[in-house]
């Protein structure tokens, strides 16, 4: 190499590490700003631009942005026009400082017509109140029908078919589930329809044996031979208040035995000598009881005998059948 032509390749070194000298500082500015500066970039894109009515299309908007705010995107869905069916939101951290949010649409359309999704603003706003807004990319799509297509024929019909034909696959379990519900249905029938037993209870003792068998027990108990008077009367008495009550059909449960017997006795229920015969049966009930009465075994003997001849003597007829019989 020449002088001239070292001095020329020295020349050319030097003019370019001034350039790169002189380059630098503008070049770390310009990244430190790329650094602070807070980027908002949206992006829209479709599966497809034009549909038939009622396909379903997908759109996807992306925005890229800061941490601390939080992106809120224009309302897309309009009447019969553009009708959200589904919609889903991911985000994920870009860089150290932005995040990358993404919204993916699932929308169809039953409008033919060319269509604008929004044009609206996408808003990103901070909790202290701060927003900035981006424009809705302009986004379209057209929705077409095959009915408005003149060169679309219709299909033609079909041949004969052969009958029997071939029967579908679901005819012979519906056919089973049938004749299943038909035996249920009979064997339900038979068995609703079935006689059966009916558990028949005897009919309840009349009063006047139900009466006669607590005066006998009553008199097997020997209050009489042992003396105990107020046992004796007060037991008496209530078998001759239970014997009125239902052979009469009274009811007086605010009374007290003396005077429910009393009540049933100035009724016309009972005759003359029942009415009689009651009353000096309650004369020896008040006496023993209010008194301090003490009769003798005879005295007692005689009150059972008067209740025993109330309930003999107003035992009720039979029934004509029965008394025929």
């Amino acid at each position: 190499m020449t002088a001239r032509g070292v001095i020329q390749s020295r020349l050319q070194l030097a003019i370019i590490g001034l350039t790169i000298a002189c380059l630098t500082p503008a070049c770390r500015r310009t990244a430190e700003h790329l650094q602070t500066a807070e980027p908002f970039a949206v992006g829209v894109s479709l599966s497809t631009n034009v549909i038939h009515v009622g396909d379903v299309i997908r759109l996807t908007l992306t925005a890229v942005h800061p941490r601390d705010y939080q992106m809120t995107p224009p309302e897309i869905g309009r009447g019969k026009e553009i009708v959200v069916r589904n919609q889903t939101e991911k985000t994920k951290a870009e860089g150290t400082n932005n995040v990358r949010t993404t919204l993916s649409y699932e929308f169809t359309s039953f409008v033919v017509s060319n269509h604008t999704i929004s044009t609206g603003a996408v808003i990103f706003a901070k909790q202290d109140g701060t927003t900035v807004q981006r424009p809705f990319p302009r986004t379209q799509f057209a929705v077409q029908t095959l009915l408005l297509k003149p060169d679309v024929t219709p299909r033609d019909i079909k041949g004969l078919v052969n009958w029997p034909a071939v029967l579908p696959r679901w005819v012979l379990p519906f056919l089973t589930v049938l004749i299943l519900l038909l035996v249920v249905a009979v064997l339900l029938r038979r068995f609703i329809s079935k006689r059966r037993t009916i558990l028949q209870y005897p009919p309840p003792p009349p009063p006047h044996e139900v009466a006669l068998r607590a005066l006998r027990h009553l008199l097997s108990k020997g209050l009489i031979e042992a003396g105990e008077v107020e046992a004796f009367y007060v037991e008496l008495s209530t078998i001759v208040r239970r014997y009125l009550e239902d052979r009469f059909n009274l009811r007086a449960p605010e009374r007290t035995t003396e005077e429910f017997i009393r009540e049933a006795t100035s009724s016309r229920l009972l005759s003359a000598d029942h009415q009689m015969l009651t009353r000096d049966f309650l004369e020896q009930c008040d006496l023993v009881k209010f008194a301090r009465y003490r009769p003798e075994q005879e005295a007692m003997r005689s009150g059972y005998d008067a209740a025993e001849r109330l309930v003999t003597e107003t035992i009720p007829p039979p029934p004509p059948q029965e008394a025929k019989a």
